[in-house]
This record gives structure tokens, sequence and C-alpha cells, in this order.
């Protein structure tokens, strides 16, 4: 599976509605409170340019009251993610946590960490740990767990000294780590506690320990 890139229209229209939703990303929002949970600080949000569906464009009212999570590259924004912001159990109430577009591929998050110029890259699991290891200096890029990873994506991690790999701490998390160390040798994994995963030991430890347990 090749990636193809929408449309010079798609990716101004993409572009529109992230800056729309990022103005609505206000104080005491449902996603506000989402973001300050997870110890997501506002230079933070506003590099990833997130946002909040308050007053949805034309075609995401199913999106309504969600997070909005551009993907951008060089080209500009070429896919929006959208996240509940329910503090709740998203399967037990028979819904999604995370929605995507029809048609919309996975793909690398942060894909921008990969133009530093930089020996080591980390590869975090889901767009929030993406922002946590970013907010505390690591370069990290993101993907959706291990059925979004793309042997494609393999590529990317080409010519880096050391590609770290900050593994949730449970099956799933092994799994997405396993499948990358397998085509990279110059992979390792820094494993999160069981149960954990990287915001989630950021929030309880700290951004100088969470350096230190991934080792930059």
């Amino acid at each position: 599976m090749i990636f193809s890139p929408p449309s010079k229209q798609r990716i101004d229209f993409l572009g529109q509605a992230a800056n729309a939703y990022q103005q609505q990303l206000t104080a005491g929002t449902p996603a506000a409170e989402l973001l300050k949970r997870r110890g997501l600080s506002q230079d933070s949000a506003q590099y990833f340019r997130l946002g909040y569906v308050a007053d949805p464009a034309s075609g995401h009212e199913r999106y309504r009251g969600m997070l909005a999570i551009p993907y951008v590259n060089m080209q500009g924004v070429v896919a929006i993610r959208f996240r509940c912001t329910g503090d709740h159990d998203c399967k037990a109430l028979g819904h999604s946590k995370y929605m995507r577009e029809p048609g919309d591929e996975a793909k690398i998050y942060n894909i921008l960490a990969l133009t530093l110029n930089v020996s080591r890259i980390a590869v975090a699991e889901g767009e929030p740990d993406t922002w946590t290891g970013w907010q505390c200096e690591i370069p990290t890029i993101g993907v959706a767990g291990v059925q979004n990873w793309n042997r494609l994506f393999n590529r990317h991690l080409r010519g880096y000294k050391e590609v770290v790999i900050l593994a949730d701490g449970d099956d799933a998390g092994m799994q997405l780590a396993d499948t990358i160390v397998k085509a990279n040798k110059n992979a390792t994994v820094r494993q999160m506690p069981s149960r954990s995963d990287t915001n989630a030991f950021y929030c309880e430890h700290g951004a100088e320990a969470l350096r230190e347990k991934a080792g930059f």
C-alpha cells in the first residue's frame, strides 16, 4: 500500500477545518479539560494544532464534541483524527474512542519530526504519547497501534543510530514493539510499567524521569 496524498482542494479544506477547531479549543471545553488531565502544555497543544469540534465543518457533523487531531506534513494538513472527550469507557457505551474519516489510511503522526537533524528518534503508540514525548524534548513520532503499522513505514527509520520504541505496558504495546524491532536492527525497546503508557508515566513521574526511562 502506497500513501496517496490528498488533493490540494482537500488539503485546503482540512487546513481550514483544523484552524477553526483550534480556535474552538478554549478553556473549559471538554477537549481542553482532557488535555489538562494529560499534562499537556498550551504550547504543545498549539504546536500539534489540536482543536475542539464545537461547530463542525461540513461533513464533520458526526465528530461534534470531539478532540480534533490534525496530521500535518510538508504539504499541510493531510488528515484529521478525532477522539472522544468523554471521561468514560467508550467500548462499554458502544462507540469508538478514536475515529478517522472514511477512506483515510493510517499514517505516521508528527512525521515532521523526521526532518530534524538528530541521530535518535522515538516511536510512541498513539497521539497522546507522541505529544508527551515531544513535550519532554524527545523527538517522537507516533502510530495508532500495531494494526496501523505499515511495513513501508520502516523506510523512515533507516539511517538513525537508534530508534527507541516507547512501548505501552501491555501485550498490544509489545506487539507493536516486536513488529518494529523485527524489521529494524537499530531499534530498541523501552517498555512502560504494567498497564501504563508514556503519558501516564510522565503524569506520575515527570519529564526528567521519562527522559531517563527513554534514554534521552
